[in-house]
């Protein structure tokens, strides 16, 4: 949702619909800082477009969102995903029964570093 894999050049941070999704906006920051200072490097053109293709699959299956951008539906797998691109741990608290059975809050996300 940053970077289009046509457009490799390019990157888009910044559209909030609510400020639940503020959060997401701001961990995506961080993601494109980290791949601009070489942390990591994009995927081929084609295993983005298979997994863009992927995930546009399962929004329509599960949920109404599909037809437009909804950040907040995938919103902690996508922050799991960002945190293990930027080589951090995507665990929040502090022992698994906590992971397992708390909720996310925005302080969970802090950057340790």
């Amino acid at each position: 949702g940053t970077v289009h894999p046509l457009i490799p050049h390019m990157a888009f941070v910044g559209y909030i619909e609510s400020v639940s999704n503020l959060h997401t906006s701001e961990i995506r920051c961080r993601w494109l800082s980290s791949l601009l200072q070489g942390a990591f490097v994009l995927p081929t053109v084609d295993k983005m477009v298979y997994e863009i293709s992927k995930q546009m699959e399962v929004m329509k299956r599960t949920t109404r969102f599909y037809k437009r951008h909804c950040i907040s539906t995938f919103s902690i797998n996508h922050t799991d995903e960002m945190y293990e691109d930027m080589g951090l741990s995507p665990w929040r608290k502090r022992n698994w029964l906590q992971e397992a059975f708390s909720p996310y809050s925005n302080r969970d996300y802090k950057d340790d570093n």
